[in-house]
């Protein structure tokens, strides 16, 4: 027979503490933007090192310096870093732990989880908003290339000579210029999109495959 034991709960009062999270969120949102992943299906993906940070202190490391380190190593092994991290960026980064630490270690452990959960879950909506914005931004930037270079509808299609895909029937429904969706086009389509690419990467886009 299982035995229950009961102890005192101590209450989280969420307020007092609400603008010390925030700038925990913010500070790692400030790093996050200069790791290269936008596109990315997985909560893992998203967060990056950050959320590598969360699980090691969660299992009770607490060291600022170790944790850096920790990151930043996870940071410049991303091939798309090319072995880089800015100063503002490591300086983000080692600001968001700091400041993390220095909430975590004044609150019980309970108080403690939740915490850790507050800023995994509410930096994870804040960077799957920007990477919907940003997908978005790169997809009316498509749009528009089309629209100079084609005028219209009938133009395209005639020059991409195929049939379209169901719930495609204007240019501001074609979708997302993903290198997936580039690899399976062909002729004129496939011309036009490497041009947008090339151009899009010169702005410091890296069009990675849009989530399905």
């Amino acid at each position: 027979m299982r035995r229950f034991i009961y102890s005192k709960v101590e209450q989280f009062h969420y307020e007092d503490i609400k603008e010390k999270i925030e700038e925990i969120k913010d500070a790692f949102d400030r790093y996050l933007d200069s790791y290269p992943v936008k596109t990315s299906q997985s909560k893992h993906g998203i967060m990056g090192p950050v959320g590598k940070i969360l699980q090691e202190i969660k299992k009770g490391k607490w060291d600022v310096e170790g944790l850096s380190g920790y990151a930043v190593n996870i940071h410049l092994h991303n091939p798309k870093t090319k072995g880089r991290i800015s100063e503002n960026a490591r300086a983000a980064l080692e600001e968001g732990i700091e400041k993390l630490l220095s909430l975590i270690r004044e609150e019980s452990i309970a108080a403690q989880d939740r915490i850790l959960e507050l800023v995994d879950y509410g930096l994870y909506y804040r960077r799957r908003k920007k990477s919907l914005a940003w997908l978005e931004s790169v997809k009316r930037e498509w749009v528009e290339f089309l629209k100079e270079k084609y005028s219209t509808w009938e133009n395209l299609v005639k020059a991409w000579g195929e049939k379209p895909k169901k719930g495609i029937q204007d240019i501001e429904s074609i979708g997302y210029p993903s290198k997936r969706v580039y690899a399976e086009a062909k002729d004129q389509k496939k011309a036009d999109m490497g041009e947008f690419i090339k151009q899009a990467e010169l702005k410091g886009y890296d069009l990675d495959d849009e989530e399905e």
